[in-house]
């Protein structure tokens, strides 16, 4: 089993989680081939999804030594105890919930809930996350990550939810240590068309806006 450090390094390495949703199970190997393929390393599959559970054991077994798999919209302690004992490494939440948090530390896994005020952002900390997510990142994420670095450095964060090659590189500067990338990047067209070419193309294209912005950071 991993120790936590490493999970998180291997979490946050590329900059990129690509959020997996709502893709058919037939489809899920090759998807996750393809944004491997294209340097993205860590997946998440959301639970709303059809056999999400499954989905997360088959792509740990299968990826293990080449990615790191998370479950996402993780909304209560079961949910997040199930994830986990399917081999889910991390845990994201669109919401803020104590009993989430300490059921993903009591397996030593990476917890990540939605956060969207300074407030929520040290609760989650106190609580015991291990970084947070500014969820909808659409709105104002960017200006509130620029703001809330200022009295709160020392809190990791990944923005979520309108996340896109575009503006990517603008988050990372802001602060940001990753983003989540979800329909912008794994893009249902290209999945039903089969198209695993532009999903590694668009895995490339992020993971190299990422590490660009970054550099420049440096």
């Amino acid at each position: 089993m991993l120790a936590k450090l490493e999970l998180i390094n291997r979490l946050t390495e590329n900059g990129v989680v690509a959020v997996i949703r709502n893709i058919p199970k037939e489809k899920i190997m090759k998807v996750a081939e393809s944004l491997i393929e294209g340097g993205v390393h860590a997946l998440e599959v959301t639970l709303d999804g059809d056999d999400p559970l499954i989905m997360i054991e088959d792509l740990t077994t299968e990826f293990q030594d080449r990615a790191i798999i998370g479950a996402g919209t993780v909304l209560d302690e079961m949910s997040a105890e199930r994830a986990i004992g399917s081999g889910a490494q991390f845990i994201v939440s669109p919401i803020l919930k104590k009993e989430v948090i300490q059921a993903t530390r009591r397996h030593g896994k990476v917890s990540i809930p939605g956060v969207m005020t300074p407030t929520e952002m040290v609760e989650a900390i106190e609580w015991g996350a291990d970084i947070v997510k500014v969820f909808p990142a659409s709105v104002g994420g960017l200006e509130f990550i620029k703001n809330v670095k200022g009295p709160l450095p020392h809190i990791p964060i990944i923005p979520t939810g309108g996340v896109d090659a575009h503006n990517a590189a603008d988050f990372i500067k802001a602060g940001a240590i990753a983003i989540g990338a979800g329909g912008n990047l794994v893009d249902r067209k290209a999945v039903l068309e089969e198209d695993y070419a532009k999903l590694t193309a668009m895995a490339k294209e992020y993971v190299s806006t990422v590490k660009t912005a970054r550099e420049m950071k440096k």
